[in-house]
């Protein structure tokens, strides 16, 4: 059973102490390749053009954005399955190291896969209302950490013991993302800066939760 949000943010600075920098490398490098190009990047322009017989400016939009959504699917799957095994490694003192990040492309079909279910049922499940689909987020969590453990399990095997792992304790890991929230709107006021910090005492402190609760089911 996973232990108070207290006491999982306690054990996430212990093991994160001398090694700040090299997770928080991490987690920029993974935002920097999967959500960077999505984020703002439509260029708008304009052109004078003919229209009804009067010279109008007409704003056009590029395709960039389109193209950075595009980088975020295919990536989004084999990085976050990475970075997963990045802080695996960090909380289970296997001296992980940066490539470790990359490490999500050995297995790129299935954490592609992976992505793509959780962004669809999550998606259908929001449609329904907003809590329903913030308790299949909940619910979905633990998926990239299964994988990552049991690279011979299918994306759907995954998820399904993802959600066989969280019954009984969304409200724990929810407790734990509330407790950050502090934390989340100073990064926000930093413009982003402080997530340098942030980001990797988040992903250790949910990786000390997945660690507790893995003999459970596995």
């Amino acid at each position: 059973m996973p232990q108070k949000s207290w006491d999982l943010k306690r054990r996430a600075k212990e093991q994160l102490s001398g090694k700040w920098l090299q997770a928080g490398l991490v987690c920029f490098i993974a935002w920097v390749v999967t959500m960077a190009f999505t984020n703002g990047n439509a260029v708008h322009t304009f052109q004078n053009v003919w229209q009804n017989g009067e010279l109008v400016r007409v704003r056009t939009t590029n395709s960039s954005n389109e193209l950075g959504s595009l980088v975020n699917l295919i990536l989004s799957g084999p990085i976050t399955l990475g970075v997963t095994c990045y802080f695996l490694k960090l909380i289970r003192n296997e001296e992980p190291l940066i490539e470790n990040m990359f490490g999500g492309f050995k297995f790129f079909i299935k954490s592609f896969v992976l992505s793509v279910i959780i962004k669809i049922f999550t998606f259908l499940w929001m449609l329904l209302f907003i809590i329903p689909g913030f308790i299949a987020i909940l619910r979905y969590s633990m998926s990239y950490y299964i994988m990552m453990d049991n690279p011979e399990l299918s994306a759907f095997e995954s998820l399904e013991r993802s959600k066989l792992m969280m019954d009984g304790f969304k409200f724990q890991l929810f407790s734990l993302w509330c407790s950050y929230i502090g934390w989340f709107i100073l990064g926000i006021l930093t413009i982003g800066i402080g997530f340098l910090w942030i980001s990797p005492y988040y992903e250790t402190a949910k990786a000390n939760f997945y660690q507790d609760l893995k003999f459970k089911i596995i």
